[in-house]
């Protein structure tokens, strides 16, 4: 077989070259394009053979999208370009089937009962390594917390968890709000705000962000927060070399003189050296700050230098776009749906006159309200990524009829999950908080992705949830939102540059009397 392929490659070769020769093409990109189109297809009968998933009843292979070379579907085609994949893939290929992230294998689930059968044990699964991502997302953040499995992922959560723990979260309600009231200040000075216009991605971008840095850092030093900020820009290029793909899934890429390979260089070296002058910084001040302990554990070899600044990293620049994703869109849904606005100011307001001191922290943790619907609702309507991160099942077995061995990686389709799935009713499309008001999270379960399932659910979710849930307080009871033109939700602008679902559009957000 192979030395078919080889044959017919090389007779393509010739034909091309001729044909190029003919209409005077250039020839360098004729050959190059058909050298890779020969590697693809050599490397698709390759994968074929060395990861074989068929159908127990008539030995059908699982539909799998054709591999390409060199990322495969990851990471672009699945996180750029993820929304509408997400859809024009399940009507290409079904239910269930298989994309490439790289030369790894990912099986897409895309129905509740499917998911259910392979995350029932979610808590032994194994998260691929680097995320499937290739050497550059390895440098960033393959040792932190949410990419290792097993006995390291108990040990390095044991001591990093500690600051988001559920009732840890509830301190923070202070913090949160002080910061959001002092961010909107500076908002009103240096950006538009004042001329009554919110950008609700790059606008409030840096908010969740300060609030996660002062919990774990304590009360920041003016150096320590000026050279935060100045880090994030050079993260954010990071991310998007490693989203880019191509030389940077290669571990051999890192002899080469890359931009990408200078930026990371010189990336570590002032990361390593921030969370040494913020550690510094809060022993001199005696703060009680969570760095304190974290380098402690490092000290005494609990945690391993990569391992510590990989999930720190994690808790702040790899989350500031999943948490502003959250934000942004129910600004976003909040200004068009200014019905549900109104409700939302009442419900604060009924809040604020049965408190006894007229603040509304057990509101902003309460479940059950319409402000936790629309945060859900939004995280429905708008996933903060088509696909979720790659992990293993630990034990064979037979999904949707195919037979699947250990070890076989699989990822959800959010967008077929929170959106298409027959579950959420005939108005599935729509924007509607109270079908949460009207079932629990527990029901929901394997019908709504968000954090996770089980207990490898997102460990600063709850921390989240109430800078979420406050930043609308804020909103809501101080300015009155509304779009800047009449769009249709499917018109609605998102960034296309970001992995994480983001709008790219501005709100219409003028302070109230």
């Amino acid at each position: 077989m192979n030395t078919t392929i080889l044959l017919a490659g090389q007779a393509v070769l010739i034909v091309a070259i001729l044909v190029a020769v003919k209409f005077r093409a250039p020839i360098t990109n004729t050959v190059n394009r058909l050298i890779s189109a020969i590697l693809r297809l050599t490397i698709q009968v390759h994968l074929a053979r060395r990861f074989p998933v068929h159908h127990v009843d008539d030995n059908s292979p699982l539909p799998t999208l054709p591999y390409q070379w060199p990322d495969g579907q990851g990471d672009g085609a699945k996180f750029l370009q993820g929304q509408s994949n997400s859809e024009r893939w399940e009507r290409q290929f079904g239910a269930i089937y298989r994309l490439w992230s790289g030369m790894n294998p990912e099986v897409v689930l895309t129905r509740p009962e499917h998911i259910q059968a392979v995350f029932k044990d979610s808590h032994t699964h194994l998260k691929a390594k680097n995320n499937n991502s290739g050497y550059l997302l390895g440098e960033l953040l393959g040792q932190c917390v949410g990419l290792v499995s097993q006995d390291q992922w108990q040990r390095v959560r044991a001591i990093m968890e500690k600051p988001f723990h559920r009732n840890a979260s509830t301190t923070y309600i202070p913090l949160v709000k002080r910061r959001t009231e002092q961010f909107f200040q500076e908002l009103w000075d240096t950006r538009d705000l004042s001329r009554g216009l919110l950008d609700p991605a790059d606008d409030l971008k840096l908010l969740p962000f300060l609030v996660v840095a002062e919990v774990v850092y304590g009360r920041l030093a003016p150096d320590v927060e000026a050279e935060l900020r100045r880090l994030a820009p050079q993260r954010e290029n990071l991310m998007k070399h490693v989203i880019k793909g191509g030389l940077t899934r290669f571990a051999w890429s890192r002899f080469l003189p890359t931009q990408a390979n200078r930026e990371l260089a010189a990336f570590q070296q002032r990361w390593l050296a921030f969370n040494e002058l913020a550690h510094r910084r809060a022993v001199e001040q005696k703060l009680n700050a969570p760095i304190i302990d974290f380098f402690a554990a490092r000290d005494a070899g609990q945690i391993s230098t990569q391992e510590l600044l990989h999930t720190l990293d994690e808790m702040l620049y790899a989350n500031l776009d999943v948490t502003i994703g959250g934000v942004s869109w129910n600004v976003v849904f909040l200004a068009a749906y200014r019905d549900i606005a109104k409700r939302l100011r009442e419900e604060v307001e009924q809040q604020r006159a049965i408190s006894v001191d007229g603040e509304v922290d057990a509101y902003l943790l309460d479940n059950s309200t319409l402000l936790a619907a629309c945060v859900e609702e939004s995280a429905r309507l708008r996933p903060l990524a088509a696909f979720s991160v790659p992990q293993a099942i630990p034990t064979a077995r037979t999904v949707g009829g195919y037979h699947f061995p250990a070890g076989t990686n699989f990822v959800v389709d959010s967008y077929a999950l929170n959106i298409r799935n027959p579950y959420w009713g005939e108005e599935r499309h729509l924007y509607q908080p109270d079908r949460f008001l009207a079932r629990s999270l527990t029901q929901a379960r394997y019908h709504f992705w968000r954090f996770g399932f089980g207990p490898r659910q997102c460990m600063g979710k709850f921390v989240a949830s109430v800078v979420i849930r406050a930043i609308l307080v804020h909103l809501v009871e101080g300015y009155d939102l509304r779009m800047v033109k009449p769009e249709a939700m499917e018109e609605w602008g998102r960034n296309k540059e970001i992995w994480i679902n983001h709008p790219d559009m501005k709100v219409v957000c003028e302070k109230r009397a």
